[in-house]
């Protein structure tokens, strides 16, 4: 029997809000089933650089025991970029990751790209967002 964990590995920001603005300010929610887990927490966010280097998180979203065959799970990624200006609208974004596990699995890496969307319409930006999972 193997236990496989699954994290929130990294979030980085390859498409920038444009001249003048300031850094992201991030809350990541993702996903699966039962899982929840939000980065940094819930009512909250995390500044991370406007087309910046990866910010590493490794924060655990879940752990399955597996003991034969494949297992695959689908993650659902909600990025939002929390506006603390004086506009009050939030940029959100969502993507999902499938993860394929076994009981031997090598450590597994997968990336999604996330648009925000202005609630006003147009996009405001890239971020990619990292799930990992290995053998605890």
């Amino acid at each position: 029997m193997a236990r496989i964990r699954v994290d929130l590995e990294s979030v980085q920001v390859t498409e920038g809000q444009g001249a003048g603005e300031a850094n992201f300010e991030l809350r990541i929610s993702v996903q699966e089933g039962d899982h929840n887990v939000v980065w940094p927490a819930l009512n909250s966010s995390a500044s991370v650089d406007d087309d910046g280097p990866v910010l590493t998180i490794n924060r655990q979203v879940a752990t399955y025991d597996l003991s034969s065959g494949t297992l695959t799970k689908r993650f659902t990624i909600d990025v939002t970029e929390v506006d603390k200006g004086l506009n009050g609208l939030d940029d959100a974004g969502q993507g999902t990751l499938e993860l394929s596990l076994t009981p031997t699995m090598a450590p597994l890496h997968e990336t999604v790209e996330i648009r925000l969307k202005r609630p006003r319409g147009g996009y405001h930006g890239k971020v990619k967002v990292t799930l990992s999972a290995q053998i605890a």
